[in-house]
């Protein structure tokens, strides 16, 4: 009976942490796509300004700009595990912090939910097990020992 608790529990907690990720991918494009406008609302009052920035830091700027646009174009096309794939091939950590701090979970009522949720399903299975595994055995092992004495 523990064992189905636990099972449930963890296919539970991994559906609910897979089911929201489109939804976090959906929130991280839009950031890029903010990152992107900032960048370039920036570029184009240094190109007014040429004192405010050095050159270098100029190139920097538009080099991050149009990879920002990039990346969100990237992830906008693809679908489904493309999608996936796109988002993590332009994964960047300081964007995804900043869309965490604001994310807001969502349940993608689509295919790709539904992909992502019986994904979680299994996930939250297989590392439920894995570290039950460790006590399962100790436990059997504890069993064997007190039937044969």
């Amino acid at each position: 009976m523990f064992r189905s608790l636990l099972d449930g529990i963890g296919a539970a907690v991994g559906a609910a942490v897979f089911s929201v990720l489109p939804s976090f991918i959906q929130q991280y494009a839009a950031a890029l796509s903010a990152c992107q406008t900032e960048l370039a609302r920036i570029i184009g009052d240094a190109a007014q300004r040429p004192d405010i920035m050095s050159p270098a830091y100029l190139a920097q700027t538009q080099a991050r700009a149009a990879w920002c646009t990039e990346a969100a174009q990237a992830i906008d096309a693809g679908l489904g595990f493309e999608r996936l794939i796109a988002f993590l091939q332009n994964f960047d950590p300081d964007i995804a912090r900043a869309t965490l701090r604001v994310f807001q979970p969502a349940l993608q009522v689509s295919l790709d939910g539904v992909y992502f949720f019986a994904i979680g399903i299994v996930v939250g299975l297989i590392v439920v097990n894995v570290v039950a595994w460790p006590f399962r055995r100790l436990a059997r092992r504890r069993r064997e020992q007190a039937y044969y004495r």
